[in-house]
């Protein structure tokens, strides 16, 4: 089980009274998934998140993966998906933010 904290700006209440969890805490909760579930799938999505957790633009973690920020942008935007030994780096990358420590908002510990 895990809990988080999340700024009450972050929800509101719905029609019925239960909370709802506006952009900014999907986007929390997806940096979550990107850096704590190693079987999750890279989607566009996964890929998304895992690069803003590590505060990386798109060239920066192109760099780190060996590929151009117009690949990352394809990737991000599902045009394109990661070949076998871009995804291998990009379980190395989510693997050592992991273990280095990276906070959700994409600020090292």
């Amino acid at each position: 089980m895990l809990a988080i904290s999340l700024p009450a700006a972050w929800l509101k209440a719905g029609r019925t009274g239960e909370p709802l969890l506006l952009p900014p805490a999907v986007r929390a909760l997806d940096r979550l998934r990107a850096l704590f579930l190693t079987e999750a799938p890279l989607t566009p999505g996964f890929i998304l998140s895992l690069r803003e957790a590590l505060g990386l633009t798109q060239e920066a973690f192109g760099q780190k993966v060996g590929v151009s920020k117009m690949t990352v942008s394809r990737w991000e935007c599902g045009r394109m998906a990661p070949g076998n030994v871009a995804a291998g780096l990009l379980r190395k990358l989510q693997a050592r933010a992991q273990r280095d420590g990276v906070k959700i908002d994409g600020r090292k510990r």
